[in-house]
């Protein structure tokens, strides 16, 4: 009786609160989660603001998992806090029953600082700091929270300001963003029971995400950047102090190199330095001379792929072309794919 009037109290709480609720369909299992817009620019390095992460209405958000990039070079996060609507609250209290094996009340966990791809920290970029943010309704029986934003709250403290050439820039001044990754976002099946085995959430087929944008002061630009250049084994063979904006100089480097795998030859920089806005790592694009299919072994494949290219049967790439160039005249010709193919048969000891 006491279970019966506890879900009559929050039916009618539904009511009150929310329009009528058909079944799930596909118009009703979107989701958009939003990073606040926040006007920091007054407050000073040292002081404090808080952002939010909402929740669109009528998602029917079962459970979500999310990464929080925040940006660690200038800000901390130093606390958080959670809410739903008051309707939602109450009918979550009213229905809980805490005697039922598969019954709980929904919870939300909040890692302030994660360090993504670390040892304990399976996901997100590595090195990088982000807020780990998971919302569960567990086995709450219902189909998910419709007026759930906002959602979490994040206050933040402000260690420095961002020059401004590294901050982006509109008609409201200069803003650092807050990008949002969602890891997992799910809906309840209305209707389902919630039993070990069944399937009564899903993920959400439409996910829209809007990182959220913090407006702040900024310092002043920085004028000198570090651009380092690295050798094909990882080494730095020249570090330099490049003006914003200049550009930086290529060193010397092998144009060939040989190991045990075979004959790499120097095919380009893997970043543009020609225009230095920032910190850069440059390191050398090599490419294993025979492999024309580019996955890192010489085989009777790559043979193959050259006499096609001749034979205008497959359009190569430059680098491909470049691999496959084994006689070093102007074009692939069947020449290549025959010296391949000897390579491949241990007929030729090496394609230097």
């Amino acid at each position: 009786m006491k279970k019966l009037a506890a879900l009559i109290l929050a039916l009618l709480m539904t009511a009150a609160v929310m329009p009528a609720v058909s079944a799930v369909g596909a118009q009703d299992v979107s989701v958009t989660y939003t990073g606040a817009t926040v006007n920091a620019s007054n407050v000073a390095v040292g002081g404090t603001f808080f952002w939010t992460l909402s929740v669109s209405e009528y998602s029917h958000l079962w459970s979500g998992h999310w990464l929080v990039d925040y940006p660690e070079e200038y800000w901390t996060p130093t606390a958080q806090s959670s809410t739903w609507s008051g309707g939602i609250v109450s009918m979550i209290n009213a229905t809980w029953d805490d005697e039922e094996a598969w019954s709980d009340k929904p919870s939300v966990v909040c890692n302030l600082v994660y360090e993504g791809q670390t040892g304990n920290s399976p996901v997100g970029e590595a090195g990088n700091m982000y807020t780990v943010v998971g919302m569960y309704l567990t086995t709450f029986q219902y189909w998910g929270v419709q007026m759930g934003g906002p959602f979490i709250r994040i206050k933040f403290r402000i260690d420095s300001m961002p020059p401004s050439n590294l901050a982006g820039h509109d008609s409201q001044g200069y803003y650092l963003e807050i990008p949002i990754t969602v890891l997992e976002s799910k809906y309840f099946v209305e209707g389902a029971e919630i039993a070990p085995g069944v399937e009564y959430c899903r993920d959400h087929e439409n996910v829209q995400v809007v990182p959220g944008k913090v407006y702040v002061n900024t310092s002043a630009p920085v004028s000198v950047h570090t651009v380092r250049f690295f050798d094909i084994n990882g080494a730095v063979i020249s570090t330099q102090q490049v003006s914003h904006g200049s550009a930086a100089t290529a060193p010397d480097i092998d144009a060939v190199v040989n190991n045990d795998n075979g004959t790499y030859v120097f095919c380009a920089w893997d970043a543009d330095f020609s225009n230095v806005t920032t910190d850069l790592d440059v390191h050398p694009d090599y490419v294993l001379l025979g492999d024309t299919d580019l996955n890192g072994t010489v085989t009777t494949a790559d043979a193959l792929l050259v006499l096609r290219g001749v034979m205008s049967l497959e359009t190569l790439s430059e680098k491909q072309i470049l691999a496959g160039n084994v006689i070093t005249s102007d074009a692939l010709t069947t020449s290549d794919a025959l010296r391949i193919l000897r390579y491949v048969m241990h007929l030729e000891p090496t394609l230097a």
